[in-house]
């Protein structure tokens, strides 16, 4: 770690310490929403759907943290929004394995999701933003690169320890693991400042919200067609052992995420690359139509090698469409203020991400299968890849 203080270009040192962050953001809370939700739901003490709403109430509870965190960032620099992160983060996993009531749960789970946009894709879009303009793509899809290291590895160890331990046992663990990581990267982010900032990003506004960006039709068309992607996504990934187990083994469910984390590094690099010669909005509009396919495939799976197969098509574009947001923001609005304008379409990102795992829970708990929720993201993939298409750099304002 202090080898990342020392070593050579600051540049990279940026990517390396974003590309861990992502990798405890993604491992141990996006994708390890799904083994929570085996755990609390195993001994068949609390349904799907009840601990569907507490992930319903871990996304809304990111709202103040995803409207904030870029503003705080460009004013104040991304360290002690990292530390608050760790705190905060590293609580939530234990609590979240020892509360006995459900609304304890609940809690656990609103206090992890106010500290997510602190260590995930608003935080280090945000952190990125003043040190890279015309790579910004590449070294965001390098840093987020880390979101798939850590999904391929931390779930699978995560249900390992949880059988061979237990669940309260292995959150200390994660918990306290997540929060040492996480300090020595605010250590390593407050040593390392970009010389830049001021002269090539200066901030018109003292606004901290982007409140101009309402009256705008493309940041709306933006908004909802990239929420709706991640909405589909959320709910899958939220959903995703438990929707294995229908058709397969434990540990074969298990390997469904890593497989999905892997084919999300291999897609966010070639979505990184493709931006570079391909329009963002053609990427994503192909992104969002996959993603529906992916979903589909898993929906209509009879065998385990189909499951995998739909898993690996799905998770080809997951990494992209996260990746893809900001980089959607960058080109349609500019670098000026970029963590206001990205905060204020994540907060519609997050109300759509929200509402997602919450309807997949219900969906089950009504019919007991995932078959009609899965249907339905499918059909909202769709409808977002086609909304997309007409997006056109005319809002954008500067370079």
């Amino acid at each position: 770690m202090f080898a990342l203080l020392r070593g050579a270009n600051p540049k990279s040192r940026i990517i390396c310490v974003c590309f861990l962050m992502a990798a405890i953001a993604w491992g141990s809370v996006f994708y390890g929403h799904s083994v929570y939700l085996k755990a609390l739901t195993g001994d068949g003490r609390w349904s799907i759907g009840q601990i569907s709403t507490g992930i319903t109430i871990f996304w809304i509870s990111s709202l103040p943290g995803t409207l904030f965190v870029g503003y705080l960032i460009d004013k104040k620099g991304a360290s002690w929004v990292v530390f608050i992160g760790a705190c905060c983060i590293g609580f939530s996993l234990v609590g979240i394995s020892w509360a006995r009531d459900l609304w304890l749960i609940f809690v656990c789970y609103g206090i992890m999701g106010f500290a997510y946009p602190a260590v995930g894709a608003a935080a280090i879009s945000a952190t990125l933003s003043p040190w890279f303009f015309k790579d910004f793509g590449w070294a965001l899809g390098l840093s987020l690169t880390g979101a798939s290291v850590g999904g391929a590895i931390i779930p699978p160890i995560m249900t390992y320890t949880i059988q061979e331990l237990s669940f309260p046992l292995t959150m200390i663990f994660v918990g306290g693991i997540v929060f040492c990581i996480l300090c020595m990267l605010t250590f390593i982010l407050a040593y390392t400042k970009p010389v830049t900032v001021k002269s090539v990003t200066p901030i018109h506004s003292k606004n901290p919200i982007a409140v101009g960006l309402f009256k705008q039709g493309v940041f709306w068309r933006i908004s909802i067609a990239a929420g709706m992607a991640l909405a589909g996504q959320v709910g899958f990934l939220a959903h995703q052992i438990p929707i294995a187990l229908q058709q397969t083994s434990e540990f074969a469910s298990v390997i469904s995420v890593t497989i999905v984390a892997i084919s999300a590094a291999i897609g966010r690099l070639m979505t990184a690359f493709a931006s570079r010669l391909v329009g963002v909005t053609k990427i994503a509009a192909l992104c969002y139509a996959f993603q529906g396919v992916g979903i589909l495939i898993v929906s209509l799976a009879k065998t385990t090698a189909l499951l995998w197969f739909g898993c690996s098509v799905a998770g080809l574009v997951v990494g992209a469409i996260v990746m893809l947001s900001p980089m959607l923001v960058r080109e349609a609005f500019g670098s000026m203020d970029y963590g206001k304008n990205y905060a204020a379409v994540n907060v519609i990102l997050y109300l759509f991400a929200a509402v997602s795992p919450w309807f997949l829970g219900h969906m089950f708990d009504h019919h007991q299968s995932y078959a009609v929720g899965l249907m339905t993201l499918f059909i909202i993939q769709v409808v977002a890849a086609v909304l997309i298409l007409p997006i056109v750099n005319s809002a954008r304002v500067s370079p």
